[in-house]
């Protein structure tokens, strides 16, 4: 944030004046004539506009990345606000190292653009993608989008759970897809928070950390329900309860984000440390796999841990 003064203009008796700070002026293209948003907050003014920045174009050259290298290459660009990407490659393979596999380049790069809201390819060669921005993000669709963000969280929390305890590998292999929706809705709303902003720009930072730890989380949900598929365990009747107090913290969490009171966090820290001591309980009792599982799938209750600071310091950004 930067604070800058000006002086006021007095015109005729009852109209006063500031100037616009010029390079601000100039990264939303303020012109002649556009309407700006005034408010007030006690001895403050804040002005604002829906317009976006103007983030250009930039070329990239992705030769010699593997094919997870290439996906998060050019989602950060997408992420950063840039309105037009040329990915250029000199080879048409690359490796998709989890599976073992080669993937042409313009496969991933398709694949990618799924997941990305507005953009579409506007011009495939034989060695590069012209990606574009086809319809504007606005500040006015972050809420619906962040709100779409927890429930899909919610429900696919859910499903890995279910998935878990009833060894349901054809639920579990839908939390691949869950994945990319979520990821979608997630870098849409950093997309927003970049060019735009929040409506309460002072919110704008904590919202940002807010969002990319909830990545995180939905990236942990999507390993869990790999190692499901993959290693077909049993779980014990502790380790299910385990899951469900793991599953128990993403619903509180959601209550706590939009209902803030200080005891649901006190909830989310006393459930965290239970179920950190009942892992600890069942080290003689359980498979090592199932340690194993559990462990990395109770590093969500840190995440979620992590985000319930960061909700606290939104309540008293005013």
């Amino acid at each position: 944030m930067v604070r800058i003064k000006r002086k006021v203009i007095q015109i005729a008796n009852s109209t006063q004046l500031i100037s616009l700070p010029r390079k601000w002026s100039q990264k939303y293209n303020i012109q002649k004539g556009d309407e700006l948003e005034v408010e007030e907050q006690g001895s403050k003014i804040f002005i604002g506009t829906e317009k976006t920045q103007e983030s250009g174009s930039i070329e990239i050259n992705v030769t010699g990345l593997d094919r997870t290298s290439i996906l998060y290459y050019v989602l950060s660009l997408y992420k950063a606000g840039y309105d037009e990407i040329t990915v250029k490659f000199d080879e048409p393979f690359t490796t998709h190292y989890r599976i073992n596999e080669k993937k042409s380049v313009g496969s991933v790069i398709h694949e990618v653009v799924n997941r990305l809201s507005g953009f579409e390819i506007i011009q495939q060669k034989e060695n590069f993608c012209v990606l574009k921005q086809i319809s504007e993000p606005t500040a006015k669709e972050f809420d619906v989008a962040l709100r779409r963000v927890f429930l899909l969280l919610i429900d696919a929390s859910k499903d890995v759970l279910m998935a878990a305890e009833n060894k349901d590998l054809v639920l579990a292999d839908t939390m691949e897809e869950k994945h990319n929706t979520i990821m979608t809705f997630i870098s849409y709303c950093l997309r927003i928070l970049t060019k735009q902003g929040y409506s309460d720009y002072r919110k704008t930072i904590i919202l940002y950390h807010i969002l990319s730890n909830i990545d995180k989380i939905v990236d942990v949900l999507k390993y869990g329900a790999r190692d499901i598929i993959k290693f077909k365990f049993n779980l014990n009747k502790e380790s299910k309860s385990i899951l469900e107090g793991i599953n128990k913290s993403m619903n509180m969490y959601y209550e706590f984000f939009y209902k803030y009171n200080l005891k649901k966090i006190q909830g989310l820290y006393e459930n965290r440390d239970k179920i950190s001591k009942n892992i600890r309980k069942l080290t003689k009792k359980a498979t090592p796999m199932e340690i194993l599982y559990l462990t990395n799938m109770s590093s969500i209750l840190e995440l979620i841990t992590d985000i319930s600071e960061a909700r606290v310091g939104l309540e008293y950004q005013k």
